[in-house]
């Protein structure tokens, strides 16, 4: 039986006091679980949806051997382990100390279901997240409709301004 293979962009994010250390904790338990084949560079922006601090975000991209959902599991498990609380009910956007989401696959999976959406259901509107995956994925296929993530990212509306903090290089684990 053949075992499929893919490569999987993740978004990894904070907001604590401690972001760039809480990343590099994720980014070594992510390891772990699945090669890290390439890391992005640290990026900072405003909150959105909500007032609070600024987040730092990285794109990491994997190897995963398996079902998405399977990967999900893993990422959450990774969450929790590092102190993510996930409130039940209250306000959908807030601090947090790690967010893991899963944003695209290579070669490309469409996925809709109450556990899983893929590719980010919300990655067109956010330019903290089409930003950090142009820096080395920009011709990687985002959407049904074809389109790369440049593509996407050139028609972003999102006025949020995403700032690199520090280059891929510097920062692989």
């Amino acid at each position: 039986m053949d075992t499929k293979v893919l490569k999987v962009l993740l978004l990894l994010g904070s907001n604590s006091e401690d972001a760039t250390s809480v990343l590099g904790e994720a980014r070594a338990a992510l390891a772990r679980r699945a090669p890290i084949t390439r890391s992005g560079s640290l990026w900072r922006t405003a909150a959105w949806g909500f007032e609070g601090p600024d987040f730092i975000n990285q794109v990491i991209e994997i190897e995963w051997t398996g079902e998405p959902k399977a990967l999900l599991l893993e990422c959450l498990d990774v969450e929790r382990h590092l102190g993510r609380i996930r409130p039940t009910g209250g306000p959908r956007y807030a601090s947090r100390r790690i967010d893991i989401d899963l944003i695209l696959t290579q070669p490309f999976t469409a996925l809709a279901d109450a556990e899983l959406e893929l590719p980010h259901p919300r990655m067109h509107q956010r330019r903290f997240v089409l930003e950090p995956l142009a820096e080395h994925w920009a011709n990687w296929q985002a959407n049904v409709l074809g389109r790369s993530v440049a593509d996407v990212l050139f028609v972003c509306s999102d006025p949020n301004s995403v700032h690199l903090c520090s280059n891929s290089n510097e920062n692989d684990s």
